[in-house]
């Protein structure tokens, strides 16, 4: 299941101690959350990346090639930061998806 990532301490945690792991314009950093079976997930688009519009639909993308990687279980428990570049907005969902999955799959053997 995934759950959106609101706790500051956690964020923190993800930030100074998660995994990190990348594929073309996409990054992901994991953490484990002990006794929690959930995915949280947090987006991290910066200012540079684009306008507003820009920067949600790349997290609109993002969410939607998670969600599709959720169904097929290729989601990791505990929490998540994951962030992207400018390319994303304009790739092909396949792209996106399996830049994602390759981002998630290095993050967590990391």
């Amino acid at each position: 299941m995934i759950a959106p990532l609101r706790d500051r301490r956690t964020l923190a945690v993800v930030r100074d101690q998660g995994r990190r792991g990348r594929s073309g314009p996409v990054s992901a950093r994991h953490a484990p959350v002990p006794g929690d079976e959930r995915c949280l997930v947090a987006f991290a688009i910066g200012r540079r990346t684009g306008t507003a519009v820009v920067r949600n639909r790349i997290r609109r993308r993002l969410r939607a090639a998670l969600a599709e990687l959720a169904a097929v279980d290729a989601v990791p428990a505990g929490a998540l930061v994951i962030s992207a570049g400018a390319p994303v907005a304009h790739a092909p969902f396949a792209a996106v998806c399996t830049d994602l999955r390759r981002a998630l799959e290095r993050a967590v053997a990391a």
